[in-house]
């Protein structure tokens, strides 16, 4: 016991400190949990992507963190989707552009067509209109179909500049820029043995699994966001 007691002596105080010292996440993740128990939607909102309402899935009233996993970093650049929202733009408008010029060489046919289709849908038409109303069917579905590309091309750059808009996103600082913005995503996955309360009352004992996600780069560090909770 005297050795033990002297070699303790011996190890410098700032040792102990950090071997007490509770993880980021400990903090992190506690006022997360009494937020989403407090269905204080406001802090949620700034923390997570996922929710955890008390009222359908129950609330966490305590926590013991049991792993942290390594961090992961993936490079991230929104420059691809750019391009490809760029591109179905410009096919779009030249879709468009040819579909103009052939609606304006066949106006008075089509407006025909169009009377037509709208007075009696079963009508039989001659073979002239016939073929006017298959052409036109072509650059009706052509036209949906295009914006249907485009609207596609715009939400995938939605959806994928979603977490570092949220990650970024801070009082005083710019907004994000996907234009130029170059840098990395920043993983890591955080287990802990939860106490789960469900909505009816009853208590269980649940393992969670809590992916954390920040992104940085120009410069700027994200804050952390809950990206995913499996387990519940």
């Amino acid at each position: 016991m005297k050795k033990l007691a002297a070699a303790l002596l011996l190890v410098p105080a700032t040792m102990l400190v950090v071997g007490c010292s509770k993880p980021p996440e400990q903090q992190f993740l506690t006022q997360y949990f009494r937020a989403a128990k407090a269905r204080d939607n406001t802090t949620v909102g700034r923390m997570s992507a996922v929710q955890i309402d008390p009222r359908e899935q129950g609330s966490i009233e305590d926590f013991e963190i049991t792993s942290i996993g390594e961090e992961t970093r993936t490079p991230l650049t929104f420059a691809p989707l750019l391009e490809a929202e760029a591109k179905a733009r410009d096919t779009e408008q030249a879709f468009l552009k040819t579909k103009i010029e052939y609606q304006n060489a066949n106006i008075k046919a089509i407006e025909e067509v169009l009377k037509i289709e709208q007075m009696n849908p079963t009508a039989k038409l001659t073979p002239a209109q016939e073929k006017i109303k298959l052409e036109w069917d072509k650059w009706r579905e052509g036209i949906s179909a295009h914006a249907k590309a485009t609207a596609s091309a715009t939400a995938a750059i939605k959806s994928a500049t979603g977490l570092a808009e949220a990650s970024l996103t801070q009082p005083g600082q710019a907004a994000l820029d996907p234009k130029t913005f170059s840098g990395e995503t920043i993983k890591k996955d955080v287990v802990v043995a939860a106490t789960l309360r469900s909505p009816e009352g009853a208590t269980s004992q649940k393992t969670l699994t809590v992916t954390i996600e920040r992104v940085a780069g120009n410069g700027r560090e994200g804050r952390p966001i809950i990206t995913k909770i499996s387990g519940l």
